[in-house]
This record gives structure tokens, sequence and C-alpha cells, in this order.
């Protein structure tokens, strides 16, 4: 009974917090906890509604009291604003150190990787700040810090601990091969703290497998900051004390019974500066059974976006589990370099491998559809030299669904960067700025 009266008090504080921003004034009014049922009574919190309430419309303290503005990537849609005050970044910051002290500590040093955009970058700066190591500011959406130059850092500084997305270590992987180097020998990483993306087992798996690491998972949102890490089992649990969560049924707002997949829905207990009230991430989950770490939180997988869904041959496939078996097939044949295309009528994977054998059959046998497996030349996914040379950076992708609107691709290059389209006039004008200073410095180097 206090545990329930605790968490009523949590509900309500979290509630009377998020009444002092236009988005909630008017919807909660009214509005009291006095058991933890009582939220139910409250209207979801859509991301559509974030976007109709405004840049401002999540803010519930002065702006003399912000000291950090974040967006959302627009990944999926327009991009959703979140005011945070310095507390707010300090409790997320302590929740990540005091969960994983193995990770962090006076004289580790993290490399980075996380855009300066993200809020984790700022975290990890935080943790380091309060005694958890040397971080190396080193955002991979950042010309000063290209791909091969965070090789060249975490060999250089002895970095123990990666923080990034999941797609960095296969680059990174990819980078020390060309230069002929055993990722695990050229660097003295012990861990990997990765979120941002679906990190499924097979990719952990083939991670820990080449640098010889932990790999730890990180889940949350731009909205509502940190949700959860993963255990030493691989178990993803949720940051109770951060955030009160509701799993509801995929087609009505009902509890999903446990086990079955349903939405995350999440009220932030600790956040001043944006709190949400029942906020529909967007993401689909799988509630656990309890974990044989012996960590009490529920845990749970992150399957994807409610949105994401894939369509295939007739049958409903998760993101998570087709990266899973992409990242599986391309292990079977002694790679990490892989890219999913998602068609109508079958699931593409694209590897880069000259290692025989066929996986195709196993993972038509967990997918249930009809799966073609292409092994394809070294660069032909992953070319690490361009890397460096692109104009314009994405949030780095391993999957395009070819069932939707916007750009078709097949490689990891393309889903991390776009070279721009020009036109002929735009091309001759090009080329006649080049002649010129082509033809100048001929002059100048003549003249001198």
């Amino acid at each position: 009974m206090t545990r329930h009266r605790t968490e009523a008090a949590a509900l309500e504080t979290a509630l009377e917090r998020a009444r002092s921003s236009p988005l909630y004034a008017e919807r909660l009014r009214g509005v009291s906890i006095r058991e933890p049922e009582d939220l139910e009574r409250v209207p979801l919190t859509t991301r559509a509604d974030l976007q109709r309430a405004g840049v401002h419309g999540t803010r519930a303290v002065p702006l003399d009291r912000v000291c950090h503005y974040g967006e959302t990537s627009g990944t999926t849609g327009a991009s959703n604003s979140t005011w945070l005050t310095a507390e707010d970044l300090r409790g997320n910051a302590r929740a990540i150190a005091a969960r994983h002290p193995e990770l962090f500590g006076p004289g580790r040093v993290l490399l980075n990787r996380f855009p300066f955009m993200a809020a984790p970058a700022h975290l990890i700066q935080l943790i380091a700040q309060e005694g958890g190591g040397i971080s190396v500011p080193a955002g991979n959406i950042n010309w000063d810090v290209p791909f091969p130059r965070a090789l060249d850092l975490a060999i250089t500084t002895g970095a123990q601990v990666l923080v990034s997305l999941p797609v960095e270590p296969i680059v990174l992987e990819r980078l020390a091969r060309e230069r002929g180097l055993d990722p695990a020998n050229a660097t003295r990483f012990d861990a990997f703290f990765l979120g941002g993306a679906p990190l499924p087992p097979a990719m952990r798996a083939r991670m820990a497998h080449v640098f010889g690491v932990r790999v730890v998972e990180l889940y949350g949102s731009t909205e509502t900051m940190l949700l959860g890490t993963g255990c030493p089992e691989g178990t993803l649990h949720l940051e109770t004390d951060l955030v009160h969560v509701e799993v509801l049924e995929c087609d009505r707002d009902a509890p999903v019974v446990p086990g079955r997949e349903g939405r995350l829905v999440v009220t932030t207990l600790a956040i001043e500066g944006s709190p949400l009230v029942r906020f529909e991430t967007g993401d689909l989950v799988r509630e656990l059974a309890p974990c044989k770490c012996g960590d009490p939180r529920l845990g749970i997988v992150v399957l994807g976006r409610t949105a994401d869904e894939l369509r295939v041959a007739g049958a409903k496939l998760h993101p998570y589990d087709v990266i899973d078996v992409g990242a599986e097939a391309a292990a079977s044949l002694d790679s990490s370099v892989f890219f999913v295309v998602v068609l109508r009528d079958r699931i593409l994977v694209r590897i880069e491998s000259e290692t025989g054998g066929d996986p195709a059959a196993r993972a038509e046998s967990r997918l249930g559809v009809p799966v073609e497996i292409e092994r394809v030349a070294a660069n032909e996914l992953l070319d690490v030299e361009l890397l460096t040379r692109s104009p314009r950076v994405y949030k780095p992708v391993v999957l395009s669904d070819w069932q939707r609107p916007g750009r078709r691709i097949v490689s990891l290059n393309e889903g991390m960067i776009e070279w721009p389209k020009i036109g002929a006039a735009e091309a001759w004008r090009w080329l006649r700025r080049n002649l010129s200073r082509t033809s100048r410095r001929r002059r100048l180097l003549r003249s001198g």
C-alpha cells in the first residue's frame, strides 16, 4: 500500500509540473491522482499534439531556468522540441552512471560519438564532469571528426568506452581492417554504450565478438530523455524512477496482456523543463519475464516504431526482427556489413562478404517470408573513404522500406550521406568555376 501511495504521489507531482505548460494547462485542469489508476482518465499525448502545441508548447518553466534546447531528428515526421533544466540533465546523467559503475569512473576515456544536437552527448559529458571519466567530444555528424579520425582518436587516446549509434562499430571495424588492423587489438575498448536505433541480439553478439567488448543498450528519446539501459544479461530495463510506463494494446487504449506486444506510453516523473503526461512514444514493445540478473524493474524489447511496421508477402514484421536476421546472416558469412531492403514480395539482405554459404533458409524460417541473400564486393555497401567527403550526413540506417515514399537506398553509404543532385546548368557553372580556379592557380604558380 505504501508503494501504491508513493506512486500516486509521484504522478500527482508530475501532473502539477505539466500544468505549467501551454499544452497541459487546460487538459489537466481539475485532474488529481489519488490512485495510480486515476492516470487512465487523462487523454494520451501524441506527437501530433506536440507539433500543434509549437516550439514552446511543452515548456513548463521560465526561460531563465532552461539550460538546454533539443529537437528530434524528424526521421519519422516533423521535429518536436524539448526544453531542459540543469537538474533534468543531471538527473539523467546520475541515473546512467549509477546503473553502470563498470562503464564509468575516474580515468576512463569515453569516445563520445553521439551528435551534439542529441541529449546523450551532453549526458556523457556530465557523467565525465561528475567524475565518471574523460569525455572525448567527437560527434559523428561533425566535419571536425569524420569516421577515420574517430578511429584515430580511439587508438591515440586509449578510449575504453565507445558511446554512439549502433552503426558506429560497424564503420570503425571496416576502417580498422582497411588499415590492416585487428579491431580488438588496435583499440582498447572494453565496452560499447549504444542507442538511438535498434540493437537486436545478433548485432550485439557480432560487435562483442569482433571487438571483445561488453555491449550495453541505451534507450530513450528527445521528448522523454532516458527510458532505460541494458543489464549484463542483455535485457533492457526501464528507469521506473524517472518514468511511469504503460503498455497499451495496439488497437485500443487498454493495458496489454503481459508478454504480448503493445504501444509504449510514458509519463515523465523527473523532468521539469518539458514534462509529458501519457505520451505515446510511437514505439512497439514486448514485456519480458523477470530477468535472471535480479533487477526487479520491467524489462522490454523495443520492436520499432508503430509507423514503421513492415508488410512483406502478406506478413507483418518488425524492423527489430528483420535487422536481427540481417545481422545474423552477415555474421554467418563472417561480416558485420549488411543492408536490408524491404520489397513487396521478399526481404533482400545485401552482405559484403567473400565467404561461402547461404543463410537464406535460416533467415526465411525466422521471418516466415521469402529472403534473398546477395553477397557483394567490399566497399559496395560501406565505402569508408566516401564518409570523409559527403556534403550531407544522415542518422545511419541499415534498413530501407521500398514500399514507403522517400529515398530508395540499397547501401549504408546512401543511408548516411547524400550527394546533391546537380542539373545540366549547375554542372556547367561548376565546370567553368573549376576551370577558372585551375587557370588562376597556374598563373599564380608561374608568377611566383
